[in-house]
């Protein structure tokens, strides 16, 4: 299955392992990317050392073949990862809610790809501008920070806006997603949840069973869980939570967890604090909401968090494994077009 992403990318299969918090880490990455797909390694919260030692890590498994990285232009010190990362020569980077290369002042490198993820056709469009050469497109469907717009109209519009190829992301979970997607003008797939819910993802046991017991509903998309646009199942004790000022006691330990995690500087803090305000969120709600939902992805326990999931999550009911995924995804993708191609002729 030949598109222009695969060219781009000099992959075997149009499919992208997203690059979810927590969870896209080197086994993960490794596996997707042997399994002749994509995969993005998460580095929200990695130190710059720890970085080069993941990458160094993914590279012992997959040998030469290409992998991504993630930049999270919002997180406290990102800037410091950019300098590792362009000592470990990585090759595909992807980035989400701003641009990195213009926050830090610098030139997108001539020999990296970069596929930005982008919720609207106003801002696939400049991404396009700013050199991106290809496009994640994150519909309404979709886990994490999501758009406000459904996948079967954004997709189009993206694809009829620019030139770069296109990658769909939100409610994709299979080969009938693949399937859609090219027919919506797409050149492959992005699947987190489903990328989540599989054997080498480091996710607790515990919490892969939270999604595999999941309904498309139980998916909800807020502010208040961070600030941002995001759509996670809630644990029980998050149905009536309305944001950080119903729990401020957990303000300072959040501040002073992150600030520790990351081992950020009391000015890379103040940074991350100017760039949320920018994003329309406020510091207490974000840094709350990053230490919930990084306590579930540790522990497992969602009763006081949260765990960013797409709706697509209903239609998830095993736990396979990464190549299981991706060739069972193509395979059901190819029946699909071949028995519409008949089902025209006939």
């Amino acid at each position: 299955m030949k598109t222009r992403i695969t060219e781009l990318l000099g992959i075997k299969y149009p499919i992208i392992q997203s690059a979810m918090g927590w969870i896209a880490d080197p086994g993960l990455v490794s596996a997707v990317c042997n399994a002749g797909a994509m995969g993005f390694l998460a580095t929200g919260g990695l130190t710059p050392e720890e970085v080069r030692q993941q990458i160094r890590q993914i590279r012992s498994v997959t040998g030469n073949k290409l992998f991504g990285i993630n930049i999270i232009p919002y997180r406290p010190g990102f800037m410091h990862h950019i300098d590792a990362i362009l000592k470990e020569r990585v090759l595909v980077w992807s980035s989400g809610l701003r641009d990195p290369f213009a926050m830090v002042n610098i030139t997108k490198p001539e020999n990296v790809i970069y596929i930005p993820t982008v919720g609207s056709v106003n801002q696939a469009v400049k991404m396009e501008k700013t050199g991106a050469d290809a496009v994640i497109v994150q519909g309404l469907e979709g886990g994490g920070h999501a758009s406000r717009i459904a996948s079967t109209v954004l997709i189009p519009e993206v694809v009829k806006a620019v030139d770069i190829p296109v990658i769909a992301a939100g409610g994709f979970c299979d080969g009938k997603g693949l399937a859609a997607a090219l027919a919506l003008g797409a050149d492959g797939i992005a699947m987190g949840t489903r990328f989540a819910v599989t054997q080498e993802s480091p996710l607790p046991q515990q919490l892969k069973l939270e999604y595999l017991k999941a309904n498309d509903v139980d998916a909800v998309l807020s502010t208040v869980w961070d600030g941002l646009p995001m759509r996670v199942i809630r644990g029980e004790k998050m149905k009536r939570y309305r944001g950080w000022w119903t729990r401020f006691w957990q303000i300072l330990p959040s501040l002073l967890t992150v600030k520790k995690i990351y081992k950020a500087s009391w000015s890379d803090m103040i940074t991350t604090a100017d760039i949320v305000r920018q994003m329309h969120a406020s510091l207490p709600q974000f840094l709350t909401g990053m230490e919930m939902y990084r306590r579930a992805f540790l522990t497992g326990d969602i009763k006081r968090a949260y765990s960013p999931a797409g709706q697509v999550v209903g239609r998830i009911e095993d736990i396979p494994t990464c190549r299981e995924v991706i060739h069972r995804t193509a395979i059901e993708a190819e029946e699909i077009i071949s028995n519409l191609h008949k089902k025209c002729l006939s």
